[in-house]
């Protein structure tokens, strides 16, 4: 039976992602401390070793096939060139963030939840696996837009509020030319008509909307890529 860290090595690898021993090393206390902190307070419904792999840390890294330039990049380059600050909304247990610093330690981070426990957890694990320029923030998204206004180059969130809400927030906060992904299922369209008159009222566009069907995954799921087009 393939172990923890061959199953996590070899599904990166399909990703297009070849880890280091640190940072599987890093993927392995995450998933034990997850596992601990999950005891105490509702951190994922998830259960099996090998299903939290799959639907938390290597969906997660699908999230950096929006990253500009596109994915892969350019033999030579990386995926992410460029990009400095990530804000990750709602990001309750780390996810999307988490996992893609572990892969992107050059980039700094913001995790932002509005629940102080699992803001708690977040800051116990950067301090386990040593992530450093990750901010984590007990505050609903709309109480750091003055603070933050105009500040990432890429905002994520895995779907845990309405489109259209998600966006308003998004907007302030974006660079001009930033990018807002998120991940959604069979039911992206529907989110994106629901946030139509978001769209209309500021200056947003789809810039690309990528289809995510690995062997690894047993769902199929995409990224829809939107980018702030104010300048």
């Amino acid at each position: 039976m393939e172990n923890l860290r061959d199953f996590l090595k070899n599904g990166c690898l399909e990703l297009g992602f070849q880890l280091t021993d640190n940072q599987i090393e890093r993927f392995l206390i995450y998933l034990s401390e997850l596992k601990k902190w999950n005891k105490k307070i509702n951190l994922t419904a998830i259960r099996d070793d090998k299903l939290i792999i799959v639907r938390l840390f290597l969906e997660s890294l699908t999230f950096a096939y929006g990253f500009p330039p596109p994915f892969p990049p350019p033999q030579g380059g990386r995926a992410g060139e460029g990009v400095q600050n990530i804000l990750d909304i709602g990001t309750g247990a780390g996810i999307p963030g988490i996992p893609l610093k572990i892969i992107y330690p050059e980039i700094s981070f913001t995790l932002v939840d509005s629940s102080k426990k699992k803001v708690a957890f977040l800051k116990h694990i950067c301090r386990q696996i040593n992530l450093t320029d990750v901010e984590c923030i007990a505050e609903r998204i709309e109480d750091i837009e003055e603070i933050y206004k105009g500040f990432y180059d890429v905002i994520l969130s895995k779907g845990v509020a309405e489109m259209d809400i998600l966006l308003k927030s998004s907007f302030q906060l974006l660079k001009s030319n930033g990018l807002f992904i998120t991940q959604k299922g069979e039911d992206l369209e529907e989110k994106l008509k629901g946030a139509d008159v978001e769209f209309k009222k500021r200056k947003w566009t789809i810039k690309d909307i990528i289809e995510i069907n690995k062997p690894v995954f047993d769902r199929k799921f995409r990224l829809a890529v939107i980018q702030k087009c104010f300048t």
